[in-house]
C-alpha cells in the first residue's frame, strides 16, 4: 500500500508542480490537449505536425466553479488561430501588411479547463459562430470595414486567401453574471465586443466602434485591440485595449500616459472611457506596455494583468488590483489644443485637463514567482478571494523562421518577413526582385499553462 501511494505521489508531481516563493503558493500546470481538439493540418509542413497543431486555449480565462466530482473549472478562450509573419502582399500594386493562416478555416473557440487531482485537461470545446449560426474564422476582416487591421491572409504557400466579413480575433471571455447561460467575448479586429450563448457558441449580439462603441477604439495598433473582458456583478462589461491607441500614428514611439478601458451598460447602451496609467517609468516606450486580461473583483475592482519588456529587456508581468470608482469618465474630453489625451505625454497635463486616472495596488510580479512563459494573457479570481489562476498563449504549438534570407546592404541578413514582398503567385521578392526566401513552421510541442498562484490574504486586503 505504500508503495502504491509513493508512485502515485510520483506521477502527481510529473504533471504539477507546487511550490512556496515567500508567502505565496504557486500550482503549475501544462493543460492536456486530446487528440480530438488539435487543430488539422495539411498544409506545406503537415509532416512536422503528424497530429495537427496544439490548440492555444490561453487567450483568455474565466472560473466558472467546481464539478460535481470536485474539479475545478475554468472556461479558456482561443485566439484568432495559428498564424505566421508574413511578407507583405502586393495588392492592386500596392505593398500591404499580411498575415499566414496555415489552417484557415480554424474557427475561434472556447472550452471547459478540467482542474483535479494533478492535472489540467481540456475537457470540450465550442466553435464560435455568427449570428446565422455559422462558424466564423480567424482570417482577417476585409479592408475598408470598420476596424479592419489592413492585412491581407495567406495561406502557407503565401497565396491570397478569401476575406471573413465576420472574422474574429477573439482574447477574453467573461460569464454574464445576470444569466449564467450567457459568456461575453472581446475581439482585437473591430475591435469588437460580443455576447454569445454559451450552449451554442452563437453570437447573439455584436458591438461595433461607431455604433456601440466609440470609434476611437479603432484606433487600436492592429493586433493590439480588446485584450481583456470582465463582467461586474450589477452586469456592466470592461474592456481593455492592448496597448496605447495610435491616434495620431506617432503614439507608438511616444511616452502616452495611459491605456483605454472601455465599460459598456449593456442594459442602456451607456459607454464610458477610462485611463488606465501603465508603468511608463519601466518601458522605453508606451509601445512596450501590454494590457494582459481583466477580471472583475466588485463593480469597480477589477485583477489586471500589465505585460511588457522594461527599458533593460527584461520581462515584467505585474498583476493590480485597479479601481474605477474615483476615475474620470475621459470620453468627451480633450487636450487643449483639441487633440486625443494619448498625445499629451505629461501626466500633471492630463490630470490639469480634470482627469483622473484608475487607481492601481501591485498585488504580485508572477516573473518574480517562476513564471516562464512568454506571455501571460488570462486571469481569474478563484471564490477564496486569494488564489489567482494565470493562462497562457502557447501559440498553437508552432514557431516560424525566415529561411534563406537576402542580406542587406551591411551584410546582416534580413529575418523580419515584412521586408519582403509577395506577388499573386507566391513568388517572394526583394526589393521587387524574385528570391527564394520563404517563410519556415518548427513544431514546438508547446502546450497552454495554467498557474494558480495563492496570496497569504485576499486580493482586496492590499
Amino acid at each position: 500500500m505504500l508503495r502504491y501511494l509513493f508512485l502515485t505521489a510520483l506521477l502527481l508531481l510529473s504533471a504539477v508542480q507546487t511550490a512556496w516563493a515567500g508567502d505565496v503558493t504557486v500550482e503549475k500546470y501544462d493543460i492536456e490537449v486530446p487528440k480530438e481538439f488539435m487543430v488539422p493540418y495539411t498544409g506545406r509542413y503537415a509532416d512536422r505536425f503528424p497530429d495537427g497543431f496544439t490548440i492555444g486555449v490561453g487567450s483568455g480565462m474565466t472560473y466558472v466553479g467546481r464539478a460535481a466530482d470536485g474539479a475545478r473549472v475554468f472556461y479558456a478562450i482561443t485566439d484568432r488561430g495559428p498564424n505566421a509573419d508574413a511578407p507583405k502582399y502586393e495588392l492592386n500594386g500596392k505593398a500591404t501588411a499580411s498575415k499566414m493562416f496555415p489552417a484557415p478555416d480554424f474557427a475561434p473557440s472556447f472550452g471547459a479547463v478540467r482542474v483535479k487531482d494533478g492535472h489540467a485537461e481540456l475537457a470540450s470545446l465550442i466553435t464560435i459562430k455568427d449570428a446565422r449560426g455559422r462558424a466564423v474564422s480567424g482570417r482577417a476582416i476585409p479592408i475598408g470595414s470598420v476596424g479592419a487591421t489592413g492585412e491581407v491572409p495567406l495561406d502557407d504557400s503565401l497565396k491570397k486567401l478569401p476575406f471573413d466579413p465576420e472574422g474574429l480575433d477573439t482574447e477574453g471571455i467573461a460569464i454574464d453574471s445576470k444569466d449564467k447561460r450567457y459568456l461575453w467575448i472581446c475581439d482585437e479586429y473591430g475591435p469588437f465586443i460580443a455576447k454569445i450563448d454559451g450552449y451554442t457558441g452563437k453570437i447573439v449580439k455584436k458591438y461595433v466602434p461607431g455604433k456601440e462603441l466609440p470609434m476611437i477604439v479603432t484606433t487600436r495598433q492592429p493586433n493590439r485591440g480588446m485584450e481583456g473582458i470582465a463582467v461586474t456583478p450589477s452586469g456592466k462589461v470592461l474592456a481593455a485595449i492592448q496597448s496605447v491607441c495610435d491616434v495620431d500614428g506617432n503614439i507608438k514611439k511616444s511616452k502616452a500616459t495611459f491605456l483605454r478601458l472601455v465599460l459598456l451598460d449593456p442594459a442602456t447602451g451607456a459607454v464610458k472611457q477610462y485611463a488606465y496609467p501603465h508603468d511608463i517609468r519601466n518601458y522605453a516606450l508606451s509601445a512596450h506596455a501590454m494590457i494582459g486580461d481583466l477580471h472583475a473583483v466588485s463593480d469597480t475592482k477589477f485583477l489586471l494583468v500589465e505585460r511588457g519588456k522594461n527599458a533593460d529587456g527584461k520581462g515584467r508581468i505585474p498583476i493590480y488590483l485597479i479601481d474605477l470608482a474615483h476615475a474620470t469618465d475621459i470620453s468627451n474630453i480633450k487636450a487643449k489644443d483639441g487633440r486625443e489625451l494619448e498625445t499629451v505625454a505629461d501626466k500633471g497635463e492630463v490630470e490639469a485637463l480634470g482627469v483622473q486616472y484608475v487607481a492601481k495596488t501591485k498585488l504580485l510580479d508572477i516573473k518574480e514567482y517562476g513564471w516562464k512563459p512568454a506571455k501571460a494573457e488570462g486571469v481569474a479570481l478563484l471564490p477564496d478571494q486569494r488564489t489567482i489562476a494565470v493562462t497562457s498563449d502557447n501559440d498553437f504549438g508552432f514557431t516560424f523562421k525566415v529561411v534563406d534570407p537576402v542580406n542587406d546592404a551591411d551584410g546582416k541578413p534580413m529575418t523580419k518577413a515584412a521586408a519582403y514582398t509577395v506577388d499573386a503567385s507566391g513568388q517572394v521578392k526583394y526589393k521587387g526582385k524574385p528570391v527564394s526566401t520563404h517563410i519556415e513552421f518548427t513544431n514546438t510541442g508547446t502546450r497552454p499553462q495554467l498557474w494558480l498562484f495563492t496570496l497569504p490574504k485576499p486580493v482586496t486586503r492590499y
